[in-house]
């Protein structure tokens, strides 16, 4: 049976949801820190670049979010024409937010608003007709003739796949319960004081609703808040909604704690002994598919068709899951057959299927390396949940013990010259007790050396605190020392040249 937990604790709320006993979701919102992604608000235009073609919009986060010109109803009525001021400094506006700040960024925001129903979309500040990908050529033209027939000048719309079939009359009574949704949001932005939030976007309920929708099973939450978000939400019967009476923390109390646990892990393990490795950087996010120790019954080829089907499914889970994004690159076992390919791409597009997140699945490259472009939304699990490592800053790696050896002969033989009778130097454990093993390979370098064992941070093994007497430097290393002077304290009389 599937389940639900949303826990509520201490500023954060936890959605957990699992499926045939595996976590297939997971989101964090925490007071204070968004996501913002959707929310309207009644900003102040703070700053307009015109160098940028951009403008600056207080919204009442902590950054003043980023307006491009072309996101605004003035420069798209306009056909962005020079000498149009499309927005002012000091201006009262109504934007949408359409990302989260990221980083040292602020959120991006648009001016144009969207009101959207499972059928059509209304954009207020654009003059444009778009259907479903999903219409055909002479279902589009039709759709278009009936659209600008009733638009007004400042108004867009997309026709989704549900209104396609329907009539002009369903259309103009969409049209106008979703004008009158916009005329309360208007007015709700005119009573709202400058910069400040009009309307929130639940991202929470959404994802509850796509993912019980068509299924069953049991909702357990320790709120009261948790237990209306549910009850909004959960729009069937075939889910039971519990609130939780026990004093254990709920994802605790159903022994969740460990799939979140394993859902940063870069290894993960498949049924039949195959594994992905999942690689984190910069630019994009790289998942290579190993057969690990899966040899397989069939012949070679049956074997990669299998592992790579297999692996799909669960790239496509661990995508959601960890809500990856930007460009993702999947390195499946090498296979010739482009039916083959054919039907791996497909497996993937299922197992995005119920993702909310727009994704797209590109297709294979040359060499065989499936593409995949996810929006951004929100944090991704690792931000959410980990720290970049102080010592190596993120990347995984120290230097090596070797390498730092030589690293501090050089150093050493740099300093030779320095007035100061003595250097202080701090080692990690690992390097200290090196330093105690190899010390009479130092000797000649013509100077004391006191080594104390200590934490070091960055990616070095050592780092140099300071020079002066040998007495100076004694005292001050034993009082920063918490270890008896023996085990933490290496002294080294090193010969004259």
């Amino acid at each position: 049976m599937d389940k639900i937990l949303l826990d509520y604790q201490n500023g954060e709320k936890r959605l957990g949801i699992w499926r045939d006993g595996r976590l297939h979701v997971f989101h964090i919102e925490r007071d204070g820190e968004g996501p913002y992604a959707g929310n309207l608000y009644a900003g102040i235009v703070r700053e307009v670049v015109p160098g940028m073609n951009a403008a600056f919009v207080d919204i009442g986060l902590e950054k003043n979010a980023y307006l491009p010109f072309e996101e605004t109803p003035r420069y798209q009525l306009s056909d962005g024409k020079p000498g149009v001021a499309y927005v002012r400094q000091g201006e009262k506006l109504l934007v949408r937010v359409v990302r989260d700040p990221q980083g040292t960024k602020g959120a991006k925001v648009s001016a144009l608003i969207e009101i959207s129903h499972p059928e059509l979309v209304l954009i207020k500040g654009e003059h444009f007709v778009r259907t479903s990908k999903n219409a055909s050529r002479q279902t589009a033209d039709k759709w278009k003739g009936i659209a600008l027939d009733h638009l007004r000048e400042d108004e867009g719309v997309i026709v989704r796949t549900q209104l396609l079939e329907a009539g002009e009359g369903e259309f103009v009574n969409r049209l106008a319960r979703l004008r009158e949704r916009y005329e309360v949001l208007i007015q709700r932005a005119d009573s709202v004081k400058a910069p400040g939030l009009v309307s929130g976007h639940n991202r929470m309920t959404q994802i509850v609703q796509k993912w019980t929708d068509g299924t069953s099973g049991e909702c357990y939450t320790n709120s009261s808040e948790g237990v209306s978000l549910l009850k909004e939400a959960v729009s069937t019967n075939d889910w039971t909604i519990s609130r939780a009476k026990s004093k254990i923390p709920l994802f605790e109390e159903h022994q969740a704690e460990a799939d979140l646990e394993k859902a940063v892990k870069k290894i993960i393990w498949l049924s039949n002994g195959a594994y992905l490795l999942f690689e984190r950087t910069e630019a994009m996010h790289v998942i290579d598919v190993n057969t690990g120790k899966f040899t397989g019954k069939h012949d070679q080829r049956k074997t990669m068709l299998e592992t790579n089907l297999l692996a799909a499914k669960e790239v496509g889970r661990q995508v959601i899951l960890r809500n990856l994004s930007g460009i993702i690159i999947v390195d499946f076992i090498n296979m010739t057959s482009n039916a083959d390919r054919k039907k791996v791409k497909e497996e993937m597009e299922s197992a995005l299927g119920r993702d909310l997140t727009r994704s797209v699945v590109v297709g294979f490259t040359e060499l065989g390396l499936l593409q995949i472009t996810r929006k951004k939304e929100g944090p991704d699990l690792y931000e959410l949940m980990l720290d970049d490592c102080p010592r190596c800053h993120g990347n995984g790696h120290i230097q090596g013990n070797k390498a730092e050896w030589h690293e501090l002969s050089r150093q050493l033989e740099g300093m030779r010259y320095v007035m100061d009778e003595c250097i202080w130097i701090d080692a990690d454990p690992e390097f200290f007790a090196l330093l105690k093993e190899r010390r009479k390979e130092l000797e000649p370098h013509g100077k004391q050396v006191l080594f104390r064992q200590a934490a070091v941070e960055g990616n070095h093994r050592f780092v140099i605190r300071a020079t002066g007497s040998v007495k100076e430097l004694d005292e001050r290393a034993r009082r920063a020392s918490s270890q008896q002077e023996g085990d933490s304290l290496l002294r080294l009389k090193l010969k004259e040249d």
